[in-house]
């Protein structure tokens, strides 16, 4: 009879320590599996604010050749104009000489 009482008692106290180990258990696999999600929303948006920094690059640099574009055309325009007429009119104001000189 005291065999069979000190199993029991044994049994009761593996349950009671199982039972206290799954708790802390799922405890932390929930702690831990809102961790790695909340790192997983903080890394998808790190990678949306690397591609903004790209598209802010990309059309930094398509203002800037539409900027080149407009004084490539003006230049291009000077030397074809000094070209065919050979040189500019007496009277021409300083800013336009010194544009063709650029």
């Amino acid at each position: 009879m005291e065999v069979g009482a000190a199993v029991a008692g044994v049994a009761a106290g593996a349950q009671a320590l199982f039972g206290y180990n799954r708790e802390n258990f799922k405890y932390d696999r929930e702690m831990r599996q809102k961790s790695e999600y909340q790192v997983l929303g903080w890394r998808g948006r790190q990678a949306e604010l690397w591609r903004d920094d790209v598209r802010e690059i990309i059309g930094l640099t398509e203002k800037k050749m539409d900027n080149y574009l407009i004084i490539s055309t003006l230049q291009l325009g000077m030397c074809v104009g000094l070209f065919t007429e050979g040189r500019l009119a007496p009277g021409t104001p300083p800013w336009l000489l010194n544009l063709y000189m650029l």
